[in-house]
């Protein structure tokens, strides 16, 4: 049966993630006089990815997470600050970064002529919403799944299963998974039995991975015979 939905991801696959949290972080660390460098920074994004990924292995709540990275970071370098009231900094200047991947309006635009474009992620439920809506990309979502609202969390089959009994069953035949993480994404879509598509490469470099694109204007091409 040929494809009518785009279950998408949202950070580092049509959002620029990194980006805006790079952006953030800056912010919050002059806030609270600290220093910010690039090696810094490295650590940050290699201890955060870390945790996100026993997140999803349901090692540690998304609560805890937001915490122990922070408190991690600055055990290591010797920095004075509380990790929670510097999540919260972190947070309230995240939300009001709007950057996206290459072509991303492009992309969206094209697709959601064809397509239904459901978003699944999961992220912060105040962030992700006030993105979006920034954003100007909401208007090519039919539906978001923000995983704190469903009560699950991408990889999880139940996750997966709650989308489809929301915008209906059938569609599970006529679906595919698009995101940028193997252990969420692409592992969520094997979890859900629906094809996947890596996006930020120009091949396919696990077992998880039907399909992979560079660049979001190579999915209208790749989906049409789909």
């Amino acid at each position: 049966m040929p494809i009518r939905a785009l279950l998408m991801d949202i950070d580092d696959t049509l959002f620029d993630f990194q980006t805006s949290s790079r952006n953030a972080l800056s912010i919050a660390f002059r806030a609270f006089g600290l220093p910010f460098t690039p090696e810094m920074w490295e650590r940050y994004r290699a201890l955060d990815a870390e945790l996100w990924q026993r997140f999803e292995r349901g090692e540690i709540t998304k609560e805890a997470l937001y915490v122990e990275r922070f408190r991690v970071f600055f055990a290591e370098y010797g920095l004075e600050a509380d990790p929670a009231a510097f999540n919260a900094a972190y947070f309230r200047e995240l939300g009001d970064q709007c950057n996206f991947m290459p072509h991303c309006e492009q992309a969206l635009r094209q697709l959601h002529a064809q397509y239904k474009i459901f978003i699944v992620t999961n992220g912060n439920t105040e962030i992700q919403t006030r993105r979006i809506a920034a954003s100007g990309m909401a208007q090519y979502f039919d539906r978001v799944f923000i995983s704190e609202q469903m009560g699950c969390k991408k990889p999880d089959k139940l996750f997966y299963d709650k989308v489809f009994a929301e915008i209906g069953e059938d569609y599970r035949a006529q679906s595919i998974m698009i995101g940028d993480s193997l252990s969420s994404d692409m592992q969520g879509g094997r979890n859900a039995g629906i094809p996947t598509c890596l996006y930020g490469r120009t091949e396919p470099i696990s077992p998880l991975c039907d399909y992979a694109v560079a660049d979001l204007l190579e999915l209208p091409a790749l989906l049409a015979p789909l």
